[in-house]
């Protein structure tokens, strides 16, 4: 498999064509702007290395400890890392379900702090998740799409890079 820097190169080199590609797609700087910098999220931090002691898993600095589920849960390359479609969604819900997670603890803390005792930590959760899903529904559809499309294109661009090393590999045996 391609080494980190060669992924990190492969998704520097993708972000001019990714932006002409969506500015002659959608035409608004915007949406060009979003799907640009989301694929060189997806593709520096947010890609399919996440689950196991990556470049990508060390980019997070303290904030990896939000992957360390991720990373039990699942095995290296399965399709649920590595697939193309699934592997883009799975860690969209994974991150948003540890970010509501991670904020409804630090709520409960502050709560222990400021008022001697703890919130009930079902009632924090679901006000917590009620918040984040009222920011997500706050911003304009379009944005979320081409965000998402962003980030898959950035991790796909890992996982096509993965599949052609192989197939390389695979021929130069053969010959």
């Amino acid at each position: 498999m391609p080494s980190g820097k060669t992924h990190d190169l492969i998704t520097l080199s993708l972000a001019l064509p990714t932006g002409v590609a969506a500015w002659l797609i959608s035409g608004q700087l915007g949406i060009t702007c979003t799907v640009t910098m989301a694929m060189l999220f997806g593709g520096l931090m947010f890609g399919p290395d996440l689950d196991l002691h990556s470049v990508q898993y060390s980019r997070w600095g303290f904030f990896r400890v939000l992957w360390l589920a991720y990373r039990v849960l699942f095995s290296h390359r399965s399709r649920f890392t590595h697939g193309l479609l699934f592997g883009t969604i799975i860690r969209v819900i994974y991150f948003s379900a540890a970010i509501v997670l991670a904020t409804a603890v630090i709520v409960l803390l502050r709560d222990i702090y400021l008022l001697g005792k703890p919130a009930n930590v079902s009632e924090e959760v679901q006000r917590t998740s009620i918040g984040f899903w009222g920011l997500l529904s706050a911003i304009d559809r379009s944005y979320l799409i081409a965000a998402f499309i962003g980030a898959w294109w950035g991790a796909a661009s890992h996982t096509l890079s993965d599949l052609i090393f192989s197939i390389g590999k695979q021929t130069k045996k053969i010959f």
